[in-house]
């Protein structure tokens, strides 16, 4: 499966600014070179997404921009695969198999809506693939050469407890709906007329929503509060049951927003119990964080050389 055409990419290739180095070189990263036309490859679905026509000079500035910004991209993943060699860190196929079957159960996918979702994204199996493979990579880095360096303290641990408690609960369930929107779609307009009481949620979710259950007004049902992704539980902690939440990133760079539906209580959860669950909520930030610092460190060690 090819999602973005030859012809497509031919066309921006052409067009593009840098067309007159389609054959050449865009950057060198210590000795391993990104080609122009490997570079425009890369381009080309997130301009699509995006709405941007390579003929139109109206958009050449923001073309060039999306331009920049991938070859910095490129070269950081190229810098960051580079240093998990020189550690002997690597992922197997069978890793990336299992996340992607986890990235399936947790959004309920089957194999066929697995694949619409790769249709509607723009993006091939192979390439999602190899962006799970270095989020994998990029997180054995994070373990190996920042996680020991990220402390989270007790009274932290005590002040996220006491704030959140309701929420720390055995057996806990919760019922919520999502809204996943696609890239086509303006997703900060469509929230703003969820807010202004303009469009309700279920109506945004039928009419645009590529997340599970979207005909159901995006409702997923009842869930195990403890298979939630931290992000998730994070943004729905913050609801009452009719809230709905801010837009935040909910799956491989696209938009979406939750709405609590209901919230059924187990028994609560002692200090020592949740405390395990709230360390890893608590450390994800600070990981970001001092991963950011350590491959600005990697990128001043390495020899860069753009050319484009």
């Amino acid at each position: 499966m090819r999602i973005v055409s030859t012809a497509f990419l031919l066309f921006f290739l052409i067009t593009s600014p840098v067309h007159a180095a389609i054959n050449g070189v865009a950057a060198v990263v210590n000795g391993e070179m990104i080609t122009a036309f490997d570079l425009q490859a890369e381009t080309a679905p997130e301009a699509m997404r995006r709405g941007l026509n390579p003929k139109d000079p109206n958009q050449a500035a923001a073309i060039e921009e999306l331009t920049k910004a991938t070859l910095e991209r490129m070269i950081n993943n190229i810098i960051l695969t580079q240093e998990a060699q020189r550690l002997k860190i690597s992922v197997g196929d069978s890793e990336v198999d299992n996340e992607i079957q986890q990235i399936m159960s947790r959004n309920k996918m089957t194999p066929e809506e697995f694949q619409r979702q790769l249709q509607i994204q723009r993006t091939t199996e192979k390439d999602f693939r190899e962006r799970i493979r270095s989020s994998i990579l990029r997180n054995r880095l994070l373990a190996n050469m920042v996680g020991r360096k990220v402390i989270v303290t007790k009274e932290e641990i005590a002040d996220y407890y006491n704030r959140h408690k309701q929420t720390f609960m055995n057996n806990q369930k919760v019922r919520f709906a999502v809204i996943v929107y696609p890239p086509t779609e303006n997703a900060e307009t469509q929230a703003a007329r969820i807010r202004s009481g303009k469009l309700s949620f279920e109506q945004a979710a039928r009419q645009v929503s590529v997340g599970p259950r979207a005909q159901e007004g995006g409702d997923v049902g009842v869930v195990d509060w403890n298979s939630l992704d931290p992000t998730w539980q994070d943004r729905l902690s913050q609801l009452k049951p009719g809230d709905v939440s801010g837009l935040f990133e909910v799956n491989n760079g696209l938009k979406g927003q939750l709405k609590l539906l209901s919230m059924e209580s187990g028994d609560g959860q002692t200090l020592e119990e949740a405390t395990p669950q709230i360390e890893r909520i608590l450390r994800e930030p600070k990981l970001q964080e001092r991963f950011r610092e350590y491959s600005e460190q990697l990128r001043k060690r390495a020899v860069v050389e753009i050319r484009q």
